[in-house]
């Protein structure tokens, strides 16, 4: 039987690509910053609810907290701008290709700062994964190109932003990876997690008279594709994550959830 945390890190994957899709519009209308601070207040205050109706865990400590807000900041303030700045450049294709950078980052980062062993199946494992998928990427014909394959002026820039959030992203799933490996319940650290990320951008939000106009004017499309990419993409996508995160190795989840 397949384990279930195999399981949730590729249902995670199956949300951020759906995620990916439903935000690339908005990402490019919006701008990463606004974009990523709208996505994950709505996620703060959904996690909030749920929160205050099953309870946050009680086993959470100081140290897990201060954790998790680290992860939070890594991965919504740096990984999650980074990676709409590379979406609204590259398009959700290849940005997916360019996000699975993040497993080799896991694992080296996995290996060098957790101890942890990878077995050599496992490593050919990520390797075939990786090469499928780059190989699927390079092989697209200029005839198979969408409204969704992002702008070619932007390419160098958009690899640029879409390495940097591979690798905030591994080392965001790598701080939280201990705290999860405690049996916390994902609801309550993807609560804290969202919160901290949202607080992360709230002050560049703040501080910029366009960010808080781009707010005032956001459309009701836009609005709506905000709202059902923070659902399934960091809603439940990062939750999954967590969850996998909970029994599964670092480099290995972060893989599998890389095959958007």
């Amino acid at each position: 039987m397949i384990p279930i945390w195999i399981v949730a890190a590729l249902a995670t994957a199956t949300c951020f690509a759906v995620s990916g899709m439903l935000a690339y519009d908005a990402a490019r209308a919006l701008g990463a910053t606004v974009f990523s601070f709208a996505r994950m207040a709505l996620v703060a205050i959904g996690a909030g609810a749920l929160v205050l109706i099953f309870g946050l865990d009680t086993q959470m400590g100081g140290d897990d907290v201060a954790l998790l807000c680290a992860s939070g900041v890594m991965g919504v303030f740096l990984s999650d701008t980074l990676r709409y700045a590379s979406l609204a450049r590259v398009g959700p294709q290849f940005q997916s290709l360019l996000n699975t950078a993040a497993a080799p980052f896991a694992l080296l980062l996995g290996f060098l700062v957790l101890n942890q062993t990878v077995s050599a199946l496992s490593l050919i494992g990520t390797a075939m994964i990786i090469a499928g998928l780059v190989a699927a990427a390079t092989a697209r014909s200029a005839t198979g190109v969408t409204r969704f394959s992002g702008n070619a002026a932007g390419l160098t820039s958009g690899i640029g932003f879409g390495l940097g959030a591979a690798f905030t992203q591994a080392g965001s799933v790598l701080i939280a990876a201990p705290v999860m490996a405690k049996g916390i319940d994902p609801l309550s650290a993807t609560f804290v997690r969202s919160v901290a990320g949202t607080l992360s951008l709230l002050l560049p939000v703040l501080m910029s008279a366009p960010h808080r106009s781009q707010i005032r004017q956001m459309t009701r499309p836009v609005a709506k594709q905000v709202a059902l990419s923070a659902l399934v993409g960091t809603g439940l996508g990062m939750s999954l994550q967590l969850y996998a995160l909970a029994s599964g190795p670092v480099g290995i989840v972060t893989t599998l959830s890389a095959t958007t």
